[in-house]
């Protein structure tokens, strides 16, 4: 698509998701300059130019579109002024070549426990299962959980060969399926679409975040408008069995399981992941004010005190079932710095299933 200048014309090609929803619009103020506005939903972006060089070099700054030259016979002279909406087209979505390891790397020392990344899905779950490993070591010692989900497909059964056949096996990643229908609100009027898996992780990672650690996103309801496809309760059984986190329509749209994609049954439930990090999280929190204490006996029971009164409060939080903890040293460990902090936590873990055995007399 291209705006229209006095005799010329400056590309608008569009770099975003969604490119066929953006609108650009233009009108003149009280000088002479131009007011141009591009919009995608209810965001704005405005740029006031005097030419259409101005235009190009403003939209430099636009997260949106770029400007390209077409033809700088005319580029010095005065948009034209009519009031318009033109719908830009031509755009790649924004994931097409995106090269997402640069900003997984600058969240990599960041406070941020869900990752999810963004348009992508299962192929790239290797990658944001080795990035959470890594932000979660003991080196850099970020905790971390990615949210990723499963990617389009022709029809339901090519969804369901693409999304059971998924290579993810990590507690620290959760893979969403099937995909969302939501109303696009910026075409007129309003249109239904249908979105692939990586929309669907995007909102259950917000509806991850907004619950406490111990909390199970299982049988929660996920405030979309409705499902790529609807599945079968035998078609949901294998879902689950392959370790997705599948979602069903019923009263309302609800998640089946809240697991992640881990073959270890210990960590299949995201809570027992999150708790467990939780606890890591908190103790290295009590620990840190003695850092650079005296290694003895005293200051050994304070540090116990303080752990003990942060997984005391885990218990009371019904985190934790009950826990074990000692803090020690040997003489060795002492003229090496070293407090050796040894705990046995027993999580909570939530219900799945509601086993009912009935008997007749």
């Amino acid at each position: 698509m291209f705006v229209e200048l006095a005799t010329g014309k400056v590309k608008l090609p569009v770099g975003q998701p969604g490119t066929d929803k953006v609108i650009a619009s233009y009108m003149a103020d009280s000088t002479m300059a131009v007011q141009v506005t591009i919009r995608l939903g209810e965001a704005k972006e405005v740029y006031p130019v005097v030419s259409g060089r101005d235009l190009i070099h403003d939209l430099e700054a636009s997260a949106w579109v770029t400007g390209e030259i077409k033809d700088d016979d005319h580029l010095d002279e005065i948009l034209d002024k009519t009031p318009s909406f033109d719908r830009l087209t031509g755009g790649k979505n924004g994931a097409a070549g995106a090269d997402y390891k640069p900003g997984l790397d600058l969240l990599e020392n960041q406070d941020a426990h869900i990752i999810v990344a963004a348009g992508q899905d299962e192929s790239f779950g290797d990658e944001l299962s080795a990035h959470c490993a890594i932000a979660s070591s003991d080196l850099v010692q970020r905790n971390r959980i990615g949210v990723i989900g499963c990617g389009s497909a022709a029809n339901k059964d090519a969804f369901l060969a693409k999304a059971l056949g998924h290579p993810l096996a990590s507690d620290r990643v959760i893979f969403v399926a099937p995909g969302i229908k939501t109303a696009d609100r910026a075409a007129v009027p309003p249109v239904d679409v249908s979105l692939p898996g990586s929309y669907a992780a995007a909102a259950v990672a917000g509806l991850l975040a907004s619950l406490p650690a111990h909390v199970s996103l299982t049988n929660k309801t996920l405030f979309v408008g409705g499902l790529e496809y609807d599945l079968s309760r035998a078609e949901l059984e294998q879902m689950v069995k392959a370790r997705i986190l599948a979602l069903e329509k019923r009263q309302g749209i609800r998640i089946v399981q809240g697991l992640t994609s881990s073959t270890n049954t210990a960590f299949r439930q995201i809570t027992t992941r999150r708790i467990v990090d939780f606890a890591s999280f908190g103790v290295r929190s009590a620990a840190n004010p003695f850092i650079g204490r005296l290694n003895n006996e005293r200051v050994r029971g304070s540090l116990r005190t303080a752990i003990n009164g942060f997984l005391a409060e885990m218990v009371l939080d019904e985190m934790l079932v009950s826990y074990e903890l000692a803090v020690s040293a040997t003489r060795d460990q002492e003229i090496r710095g070293i407090v050796q902090v040894t705990m046995t936590l027993r999580p909570v873990f939530s219900i799945d299933y509601i086993r009912v055995v009935m008997f007749l007399q």
